[in-house]
């Protein structure tokens, strides 16, 4: 690949074969373009090699955060590729055709029929001060670049492309799913989970020790957020069958609904998180605790 955009608090290991003697710039960019870390590649001490100039700034569009009704027209699953939400004016068109949506989320989620419970208490949430201007029909968007790299003529790493070397220890199905939504009010920077910030919340995320879960995440924001678990491995479902890339961090983007395996294998409390530090300070933080026994309610 090329390149690949890296939110805050994921890790890459990156492979590089250089083929002449020479030095290589390595670039990494902002996302808002505002500024740049460079590093240098080379056979020898002292090399250098030329810094790219910062390319123009990129500008969300209210597709970019699932909040375009002009997309919804004559779709046939808008569960798929349609977010509506507030149009604007901003009349940018996306031609879902040309996607590769790969065998994500719904397709793997479809193979059983698997009990779902809200990861909060008296869910489903509702609107109030902290969630404001949902995106309520949010789909898949793992294939995507990430934001201000839709029209590079290059290649950018994208979350389906992902492989595991091997297959995971644990190849059992699912037994339950766990349902979290990521909520927010904006205009009162208001972050939370399922519309609770942490100090309004009962209790913790319940995992039994041992079990083998899939937690679906639904972004109702209109924000990426890096959501961050401690103390056991994400196996994110990208389609990849037995090979799917182990996470312990998922960048959730705007109106995006996705979906992980994970096998709860370290008893104790872990946190979980936006890594975005300044929305997890907010209330988008919670408390995973893996027990031996969860009450009968929470399965």
């Amino acid at each position: 690949t090329d390149e690949f955009q890296i939110s805050v608090a994921e890790t890459y290991d990156v492979i590089v074969e250089p083929k002449e003697d020479r030095a290589y710039t390595i670039m990494a960019e902002s996302m808002d373009r505002s500024g740049f870390a460079r590093g240098t590649l080379a056979t020898r001490a002292g090399m250098t090699a030329a810094v790219p100039d910062l390319r123009p700034r990129a500008i969300r569009t209210m597709a970019d955060m699932a909040m375009d009704h002009s997309k919804m027209s004559g779709m046939n699953d808008t569960s798929d590729d349609g977010m509506p939400g507030m149009d604007h004016g901003d009349k940018k068109q996306v031609d879902h055709s040309k996607m590769n949506h790969g065998a994500v989320n719904d397709d793997a989620m479809a193979d059983a029929p698997i009990p779902k419970t809200s990861a909060t208490p008296g869910g489903p949430f509702l609107f109030g001060p902290g969630v404001a201007m949902r995106a309520e029909m949010p789909g898949k968007r793992l294939h995507e670049r990430g934001f201000g790299l839709a029209d590079v003529d290059h290649r950018v790493l994208v979350y389906t492309d992902l492989r595991a070397l091997e297959p995971f220890y644990d190849q059992r199905p699912p037994a339950r799913e766990i349902e979290l939504h990521l909520t927010s009010n904006m205009e009162r920077y208001m972050w939370s989970f399922d519309g609770k910030k942490f100090n309004e919340v009962t209790g913790p995320i319940p995992f039994k020790f041992g079990e083998r879960l899939r937690l679906t995440m639904i972004n109702n924001t209109m924000m990426d957020h890096p959501i961050h678990l401690h103390g056991m491995w994400m196996e994110l479902e990208t389609g990849a069958d037995d090979l799917l890339p182990r996470k312990h961090t998922i960048n959730v983007k705007p109106g995006e609904k996705l979906s992980a395996l994970i096998s709860a294998d370290a008893r104790g409390p872990w946190a979980f998180h936006c890594h975005l530090l300044y929305h997890m300070k907010a209330g988008m933080f919670r408390v995973v605790s893996v027990m031996d026994q969860i009450a009968e309610a929470s399965q």
